[in-house]
């Protein structure tokens, strides 16, 4: 653990904490509240004022003109799927996958993200951990294994395992937690509560295959209309929602029939299904980083094949998306090594041509606030909002050095231009001195 993120613990909370000589972006609107003073009492935000505020015994932090921000949510990561899927399936352990896990959590606190939506993957102890004190992070909103079927997108199993209805066993992959391949109305419902069971805050769904996937085509339409109203039925007796991954209009268009509330990638739908989103405030998740570079060198012929024609379709359902309004939250999806991990922050890059700053923050902020909400009683953080500065929310908190409204790109360099980090009131960076 870093010396400057270790500091988190020792932070001494009973005493207020007022930002003063700040320019504040509170998630919603795109005109920043000049010349604020924010005020943080234990671990919500106190008042948000552009009046001068006088508070006893409050530790007082200059801000010196920077940008101050809610905490940026990634609503799209997969902090355990550190490896390819046959590496993940014969050489890693479940104590290998929690320990590198939890560095990558601590990572992302670094980064500025303080929450994050886990898309798949075993990563319901790492939230447990966070959430215990163990080691830092973000506040972790996972879906628990991912829930295919056979053959289909984080079907992990080599060529060679045996299905488990022939005599073979559940995968290594699968029995740590990492995807449930499920066929079957009752299998469905199993894999379903079980996660629930385990912690897990939403349901993540394949309607469709995968890039990454070895045996699954991009097109196949995943699972019958009763394994759907199974996964939708227990996501509503739980109080939460469900996610699913896809690409095409069918595997969207019945996913929205069986009350999905949020789309992963989504690249080759068309029109007609962007504005069925539309009509039922159904969420797009995007993350331009992989949507616009070249596949990984790791790719096999099949999936670099399956990779092209993915992003052949993002420029065009990016462009629709917008013209109907939809809500775009901010995704990276980064995963399969250390080094693609830390690329997260320049996903910021990525999605500069084609959203505006404003657009780019809200999606990383209000937005994503809004899709961790939809967990309902699942959410664990019930005390407040997230991804907005206003009275009562959370006090998850970044002082930017600049104003990334006019250039999103300095978040892309986090620890040059992110000066201090705040999660749950309690600073984990500051680099502004004596402050």
């Amino acid at each position: 653990m870093s010396a400057i993120a270790t500091a988190g613990f020792a932070q001494d909370e009973q005493f207020p904490i007022l930002f003063t000589n700040i320019h504040v972006f509170d998630g919603v609107n795109e005109a920043r509240i000049e010349n604020a003073n924010v005020l943080v009492v234990d671990n919500l935000i106190a008042e948000v004022s552009s009046e001068p505020l006088a508070v006893a015994n409050a530790r007082v932090i200059d801000g010196g003109g920077r940008t101050l921000t809610p905490g940026f949510i990634d609503a799209h990561t997969h902090m355990s799927l550190i490896a390819p899927f046959e590496q993940l399936e014969n050489e890693y352990t479940a104590i290998y996958v929690g320990a590198a896990a939890g560095q990558m959590a601590e990572d992302m606190l670094m980064r500025g993200f303080t929450s994050v939506r886990d898309a798949g993957g075993a990563s319901i102890g790492v939230q447990r951990a966070i959430d215990d004190g163990w080691f830092n992070g973000p506040r972790v909103f996972s879906s628990g294994a991912f829930i295919t079927q056979t053959s289909g997108h984080l079907d992990m199993r080599d060529r060679t395992n045996t299905h488990h209805s022939f005599g073979g066993q559940h995968s290594h992959a699968e029995s740590i937690g990492h995807f449930y391949a499920v066929d079957g109305e009752d299998e469905m419902l199993a894999a379903a509560r079980q996660n629930f069971r385990g912690g897990a805050t939403q349901l993540k769904l394949a309607t469709n295959g995968g890039i990454s996937a070895t045996y699954s085509p991009l097109d196949i339409d995943q699972f019958t209309n009763d394994e759907l109203e199974a996964a939708a039925y227990v996501a509503e007796s739980f109080g939460s929602y469900i996610m699913v991954h896809a690409y095409y209009d069918n595997a969207i268009n019945r996913a929205i029939d069986f009350g999905a509330k949020s789309v992963e990638h989504g690249h080759l739908m068309t029109e007609d299904v962007i504005k069925k989103m539309a009509e039922n405030n159904v969420y797009l998740v995007v993350e331009a980083l992989m949507s616009t570079s070249e596949a990984p060198p790791s790719f096999t012929p099949d999936q670099a094949e399956k990779f092209g024609l993915a992003k052949s379709g993002f420029d065009g359902m990016v462009e629709l998306a917008k013209q109907y309004n939809l809500k775009i939250a901010f995704g990276s999806d980064v995963f399969l090594s250390k080094d693609a991990y830390g690329l997260q922050s320049q996903e910021w890059i990525a999605r500069n041509p084609y959203f505006t700053p404003f657009e780019n923050l809200r999606s990383a902020t209000g937005i994503g606030g809004e899709i961790l909400a939809l967990s309902g009683p699942r959410n664990r953080y019930r005390d407040g909002p997230l991804g907005v500065i206003e009275v009562g929310a959370y006090a998850d908190i970044l002082l930017i050095d600049g104003n990334p409204l006019e250039d999103i790109k300095i978040l892309a360099d986090p620890k040059e231009n992110i000066d201090l980090i705040m999660k749950d009131g309690v600073i984990y960076k500051n680099t502004l001195g004596n402050n």
